[in-house]
């Protein structure tokens, strides 16, 4: 039987989340700057089924390569969006699936044709296949890394974002899905999945972290599954909780109909499960080890 402080826990450690990662972002900025959306939109893309530092450094680097190769500075924002529509020709990635289909879906960076067929053709891949020495801020670390993309999922990822704020309807990207939440978020959902690389885990993470940077959002309870992500932690967490499925809307049904029961806001409690799985041993050293004697 799961115990409510267990539950209350978790929720606080979701407090913690928005703390340390979360409420870095400035809302202000969000609304009225398409880079700085931008920004916050490729930094919860790339976190998909690999190591959380590999992911920042690939974050990192394509931040830093479209902010060169499209002049992005805060002071000429206009000039720099104006500069990416022109650009909106080479955002589109059917030449690439097809390359891959001609190569029989085999890892296409890595083909030796890809350079010519593809990267030759095409200067926005040029510039994510090309490596550039990038600032990397990871934790309490500042490092500096050669890096570029080595995935066609992540190229791809990148060349759909592109392709999706180049519509001005959609140029701020925080601001579109913002709003989408707020009038109908299976709409939202809808849209985010069709992205190249973005499925349930990446939808339902940029959904929740919008919905924690506004909490006057009401989503409806039947909802909460399209705000909710369920990583490998999360599977691990939820069957210590006592949930004894394997299937994600399961997960998500257990645990969100166990935050109703303890009357424990959602959002926060996902993203506090997160934070307990990745942070485990710094909880157990800090607020466990440090306060007890064994």
């Amino acid at each position: 039987m799961i115990d409510s402080n267990v539950m209350k826990n978790i929720e606080r450690f979701g407090e913690r989340y928005c703390k340390k990662y979360l409420f870095r972002w400035n809302k202000e900025r969000l609304e009225n700057n398409w880079w700085e959306a931008l920004k916050f939109f490729f930094s919860h893309s790339f976190p998909r089924g690999r190591p959380d530092r590999l992911s920042m450094e690939y974050y990192s680097f394509t931040i830093k390569a479209l902010e060169d190769y499209f002049a992005i500075t805060n002071e000429n924002l206009e000039e720099s969006y104006k500069r990416l529509k022109e650009q909106k020709e080479h955002f589109n990635k059917e030449h690439i699936l097809k390359f891959k289909k001609n190569i029989g879906g085999r890892s296409s960076v890595k083909h030796p044709d890809f350079e010519k067929e593809i990267a030759e053709k095409n200067p926005v891949v040029k510039l994510l296949v090309t490596s550039k020495v990038v600032k990397v801020e990871w934790d309490d670390e500042n490092y500096n890394k050669t890096i570029r993309l080595k995935n066609v999922e992540d190229i791809m990822m990148v060349l759909d974002v592109l392709k999706f704020i180049s519509n001005d309807e959609k140029k701020n990207v925080y601001n579109y899905l913002r709003n989408m939440i707020t009038h109908d978020i299976k709409v939202a959902y809808g849209e985010l999945i069709k992205m190249r690389a973005i499925k349930d885990k990446i939808a339902t993470l940029i959904i929740r972290d919008i919905g924690l940077l506004n909490p006057e959002i009401k989503i409806a309870y039947e909802d909460y599954k399209l705000a909710f992500p369920v990583d490998t932690w999360v599977k691990r967490i939820a069957r210590k909780l006592g949930c004894e499925s394997e299937k994600i809307e399961e997960i998500k049904s257990f645990l969100i109909e166990k935050c109703n029961e303890f009357h424990i806001e959602p959002l926060k409690f996902a993203a506090g499960l997160w934070f307990l799985g990745s942070h485990s041993l710094d909880i157990l050293l800090e607020d466990y080890l440090g306060k007890v004697k064994i």
